[in-house]
């Protein structure tokens, strides 16, 4: 954490000491009455959670919502036209500050939310920002600046089938060698409920999409994407031992052709208890637990991900957040509805009802926000969101195109090609881009 950083936090630290109830109940909703907000959503679990208490923030506030849903494709094109056009009506939208963010804040399109965290005529005394996770709270920092609120986290973990753990004796992995001992030990062992042979382990291999699984290897390994100067860094000595741990779990122990495999293909091999191990998302857990549609269900162990040679931790922190453009023209409004979006009441409520991965920590200590999530999911959530990285992509403008280049090292990986080589190749793929797409 840099000098400037900590001394933000302190501020808010400071500012949140001094609140009170009776101030919490002093603070003014009504101040932008008869504002109308434009706010676009990503077709997502935590939109389809919060949308039925929209009506709640109207009445609150006085404030009317015009609320746009999109699935995923169409919502991140339509942002980025109208934010790109400089004539955008969009007051607040879903963000993903690790997918987009340097972009955004580069071309000047975000507005920082700093100053009305530190405004108590804006910011209600009780939001408490300290009581975000640490690492969603850095994951929503860009280039110094907060652009806005956590929603949903989300962590790299290890998801084990408890069940054949038990069966064949082996100890849950708490680091990569041990991980891959496990897979080695369980690979074509009987596993599913016809007593046929699974997999040791199961993961993301299709190139671009691997890369924010493979991040979490990256990392324990004690390696990163970019150095402090910007050059390019997985390609180290270990950034080249986790791209040839990874391909040799995939290709040894995994499912033939694991390098088609996005996270739909894995987590139905994992699902349908056809793998021992699957290290994802543990936003994924509602898939697995499908009564409708999984045969793993209450058979599954959530575990931080494993940590590395040199005890290392690798768990990815990805977090959805709200954002506003520069260009809102109701900015103390869409900020208003930022802060009840995300205050404890509508995290516990999105938690509580839908079992979307909130944020905010006292939720996980509350009975009610545990209620529809597996306890040891809630455990390594709340570590992994204290001690992993927001780093879950490369830090860069041109995420895609960087990703792209540095999956297809993965796919060398798995198909048993010259990992050398390959991660030299990705490396200098990855630093023309940047010279193409980046000022400084």
């Amino acid at each position: 954490m840099g000098v400037t950083r900590k001394v933000w936090v302190l501020a808010i630290a400071l500012c949140v000491a001094m609140a009170s109830p009776a101030l919490a109940q002093q603070f003014n909703w009504q101040q932008a009455k008869g504002t109308q907000l434009r706010v676009l959503l990503n077709k997502h679990p935590w939109q389809g959670a919060i949308e039925p208490h929209l009506k709640e923030f109207e009445t609150l506030t006085g404030i009317k919502l015009i609320a746009e849903v999109y699935p995923e494709d169409q919502f991140r094109a339509k942002v980025l036209v109208e934010l790109t056009s400089g004539a955008s009506s969009i007051d607040v939208f879903m963000s993903m500050p690790a997918q987009e963010g340097l972009k955004y804040v580069r071309a000047g399109w975000l507005q920082p939310v700093d100053e009305f965290l530190k405004n108590p005529s804006l910011t209600a005394p009780d939001y408490n920002w300290n009581d975000f996770l640490e690492k969603t709270r850095e994951a929503m920092v860009i280039e110094g600046k907060i652009i806005g609120p956590p929603i949903q986290v989300e962590n790299t973990s290890l998801m084990f089938r408890k069940d054949v753990f038990q069966k064949y004796n082996v100890k849950v992995p708490t680091t990569l060698d041990e991980l891959e001992a496990a897979a080695k030990a369980l690979n074509g062992k009987a596993m599913t409920d016809d007593g046929q042979p699974g997999y040791g382990i199961v993961a993301r291999g299709k190139r671009a999409a691997a890369t924010s699984q493979f991040a979490a290897y990256l990392h324990a390994m004690g390696s990163t994407w970019l150095a402090p100067n910007r050059e390019p860094m997985f390609n180290n000595e270990d950034g080249v031992k986790a791209l040839e741990l990874y391909g040799r779990l995939l290709r040894l122990y995994g499912p033939p052709g694991s390098e088609n495999n996005h996270w739909y293909e894995a987590s139905s091999i994992f699902s349908q208890g056809k793998a021992a191990m699957y290290t994802d998302a543990n936003s994924l857990f509602p898939v697995i637990e499908d009564a409708q549609k999984s045969k793993v269900v209450g058979k599954v162990g959530y575990a931080l991900f494993p940590r590395g040679p040199k005890g290392q931790q690798g768990a990815t922190v990805a977090a959805w957040g709200l954002a506003m453009p520069k260009t809102s023209q109701n900015q103390k409004a869409a900020w208003l509805f930022m802060q009840w979006a995300t205050a404890k009441e509508q995290v516990l409520a999105v938690q509580s009802e839908k079992g979307v991965l909130g944020a905010r920590e006292s939720v996980w200590k509350d009975p009610r926000g545990m209620a529809k999530v597996p306890a040891d999911l809630r455990e390594s959530l709340t570590v992994g969101s204290k001690v992993g990285t927001p780093l879950w992509n490369p830090p860069v403008v041109a995420v895609a195109e960087c990703r792209d280049a540095i999956g297809a090292a993965i796919v060398v990986a798995i198909q048993g090609g010259d990992v050398k080589v390959a991660a030299n190749k990705a490396a200098t793929d990855v630093k023309r881009i940047m010279l193409e797409t980046e000022k400084k």
